[in-house]
């Protein structure tokens, strides 16, 4: 096996390489006349067998060999070999091909080291089950969420682009591999856990979610928040273990970012039964998160928020243009997302346009009335209600505006201008219109998501000045 590292790959080895496995299936079908899944190497570039593509097969292997078993069905026989195109392994097992189908997607869908690889099905006469034929979801373009298929055939990302989403992933199934992370990886993700938690839990927040109601929501409670966080966890620390892993341009971390987002959005949803709580937290505190741990990593013992911030202006470098401008030129062929719709009918930049900037708002507004209210010896639930106040008095709210229009969104900034002007929840009379105004909200169907977003962020901030001392 020794010869095989590092070869490079022609287009001999992979017609050899399909020749090969096509003999072995029909062998294997003939001897057992059964299903065979088929695990195969799935990656770019004309290198293809290595450490890591062996690894990452035979765990593939292990998960189908569980998935087999927990169906009931019966695993006749392996086969594993290796060729220059990478190692392959073959399964014959006695069971519904259509099932197995089934199970072999959910593998692909749900560990992040399935996207490198194929796992195919093939019934008893040899015909492939494909996933459009089962109503099975289409494999995701390995750097974007378009589908593959789609991104392929529109030739969307360069050759380059693709390798370094590639190796950015096999650097992070390493370190999962390694079953240790870094101190600092861990403390930042439980930062992230406390600032999705802190922020859900802090009340009177006026139409929002918080301990004591379900503000302008009907779908979902603090219990659905909980879940949903800790459903994120997993995804914030991969988020910061790809940026301690990284090299080169901060913008080349985005696309590895959205990856992450894409799986642990599924998750999310999984965790809370198809609500979306978190859609647009997962996206920002993903990157800050990400841009937390390059700063931790190349500022240690010089670090700042300056810092941070910075590293999610790099990382987010051009990303209007790349996600919003180009709407005017052409409509992705999927439904378009609330920020993409708000721009193309007010102009709106939405977050994309705050990190770009490397989140001003929470640089000028949140982290000072954060830090502002605890120095005066105010609790920690006050203090993140003040800072949500400061922030719905600046913010442009997509999440209002997306349920409402300018109008509203602009009484929201006057309501909270005024709350701030009473004293916000440092006065009596502040906590009881802040009260009221979270009844109003209710009523009216007003929730300030956006900038529950921009606080969860700036508690996150905040946290990773206490835990790291910036």
């Amino acid at each position: 096996m020794q010869q095989l590292q590092s070869q490079r790959v022609s287009l001999q080895h992979i017609l050899d390489a399909k020749e090969r496995r096509a003999h072995m299936q029909a062998e294997l079908r003939s001897c057992y006349r059964a299903s065979v899944v088929s695990i195969t190497v799935n990656m770019p570039g004309n290198v293809k067998y290595n450490d890591d593509t062996v690894t990452l097969v035979y765990k593939a292997l292990d998960a189908v060999r569980t998935s087999i078993k927990n169906s009931g069905f019966i695993l006749l026989e392996e086969r594993i070999y290796y060729c220059f195109t990478g190692p392959v392994a073959l399964i014959a097992v006695s069971g519904d091909a259509s099932k197995l189908k089934s199970a072999a997607v959910s593998i692909e869908e749900e560990h992040a080291y399935s996207r490198l690889l194929d796992i195919d099905v093939f019934d008893e006469s040899g015909q492939q089950i494909n996933r459009k034929n089962q109503g099975l979801p289409s494999r995701r373009c390995l750097v974007c969420a378009e589908t593959a298929v789609n991104c392929m055939r529109a030739q969307r990302h360069s050759p380059e682009e693709v390798l370094k989403v590639v190796r950015e992933m096999i650097l992070q199934h390493r370190a999962e591999q390694a079953g240790s992370l870094p101190k600092e990886v861990e403390i930042i993700a439980g930062a992230a856990l406390e600032a999705m938690l802190f922020e859900a839990a802090c009340a009177p927040a006026p139409g929002l979610v918080d301990r004591f109601n379900s503000g302008a929501h009907d779908d979902m409670d603090i219990f659905t928040f909980i879940r949903s966080s800790r459903a994120l966890v997993p995804a914030m620390e991969r988020c910061a273990i790809a940026a301690w892993n990284h090299s080169g341009p901060r913008e080349e971390l985005l696309p590895i970012l959205r990856y992450i987002g894409t799986g642990a959005e599924k998750a999310m949803f999984v965790a809370t039964e198809g609500i979306n709580t978190q859609k647009g937290l997962l996206f920002l505190l993903g990157i800050v998160v990400a841009a937390a741990a390059l700063a931790v990593k190349e500022h240690r013992g010089n670090l700042s928020v300056e810092n941070i911030l910075a590293n999610v202006a790099g990382i987010c470098s051009g990303i209007v243009a790349s996600d919003l401008e180009i709407l005017k030129i052409q409509l992705p062929s999927r439904q378009l997302s609330a920020g993409e719709r708000l721009y193309l009918s007010y102009g709106t930049l939405g977050i994309r346009g705050e990190v770009e900037k490397g989140l001003p708002s929470v640089a000028a507004v949140g982290l000072p009335t954060l830090h502002d209210a605890l120095s005066k010896g105010h609790s920690l639930n006050d203090a993140l209600i003040q800072t949500l106040l400061s922030l719905m008095a600046e913010t442009e709210d997509t999440t209002i505006l997306n349920r409402h229009d300018y109008a509203v969104l602009k009484s929201v900034q006057l309501d909270a201008k005024h709350l701030m002007k009473l004293g916000g929840m440092v006065t009596e009379a502040g906590r009881r219109e802040i009260a009221l105004l979270d009844q109003s909200y209710a009523m009216r169907r007003i929730s300030p998501g956006g900038s529950a977003d921009l606080l969860a962020v700036t508690y996150f901030l905040y946290a990773i000045e206490k835990s790291l001392k910036v």
